[in-house]
């Protein structure tokens, strides 16, 4: 087939507008690929991006929570016994004894145990009805029965509390001096801010020298000593140690 100088024209125009074509095609393909892949990364940065803002976002409330815990649990803290008062028996005779000098008492006798783990219990009173068919008829409004079923209530809710380990130290230790030293010295036990309970208390000599004459008169003696043992507990907890809530 022989073509004249008109075709040949349009025959190369036809050829270069399908090379022109192919061209685009073949450039714009991997491009809008290219670009949809870009797309993607970019969202998938963003997004990474949002979910590290919101940790930044979060770390100043949480530093604030960390702290406030913190200073919150050494509060509570400070109502025990200082770890480093009574964790050796000798700093713990040491850490009481001073209490005994201060009331001019005399320690004659004292045992005193190692620091432990044991329990701290709650103190609470559980009421009892007693002479329940009189209780009841005397209870005509119902007013008694509503007194008593809060006070069972209050017990009921420690009763069911549980009970927290701490550490503990008994103090057993016999003083001798007047009724007045003791009665100092069990006051300045009991004013102390710290943990610190006297189970119990054992007088020899309730009467601390008193005296009676011939005609049954009974004479105080005001140097009159008596020997008074005690048991005092001693309740403590380990310090938190401060969180580094100012690392990078």
């Amino acid at each position: 087939m022989k073509l004249n100088y008109r075709d040949k024209v349009i025959l190369g125009v036809l050829i270069a507008i399908i090379l022109l074509i192919a061209g685009f095609v073949g450039l714009v393909k991997p491009k809008k690929v290219a670009i949809e892949t870009d797309k993607k990364t970019l969202q998938d940065k963003q997004d990474e991006r949002d979910d590290i803002q919101k940790k930044i976002d979060q770390i100043v409330p949480l530093t604030n929570e960390i702290n406030d815990t913190y200073t919150a649990t050494n509060k509570l803290a400070g109502d025990f016994v200082d770890y480093d008062s009574i964790y050796d028996t000798t700093y713990l005779d040491q850490f009481l004894r001073e209490y005994a000098d201060e009331c001019e008492l005399k320690v004659s006798t004292l045992n005193v145990s190692a620091l432990a783990e044991g329990a701290l219990n709650y103190y609470y009173f559980t009421p009892v009805v007693v002479g329940e068919k009189m209780f009841t008829a005397s209870d005509l409004n119902g007013s008694l029965t509503e007194a008593f079923n809060q006070d069972k209530a209050e017990s009921d809710a420690l009763s069911e509390r549980n009970v927290e380990t701490v550490l503990t130290a008994k103090y057993a230790v016999t003083v001798e001096g007047t009724r007045e030293n003791i009665w100092n010295y069990m006051k300045a036990i009991e004013e102390q801010d710290e943990a610190i309970i006297i189970d119990s208390v054992a007088i020899s000599d309730y009467t601390f020298g008193e005296t009676t004459d011939a005609d049954g008169n009974v004479r105080e003696s005001e140097d009159g000593t008596s020997k008074v043992s005690f048991v005092v507990s001693l309740y403590s907890v380990y310090d938190m140690a401060k969180p580094n809530t100012d690392a990078d």
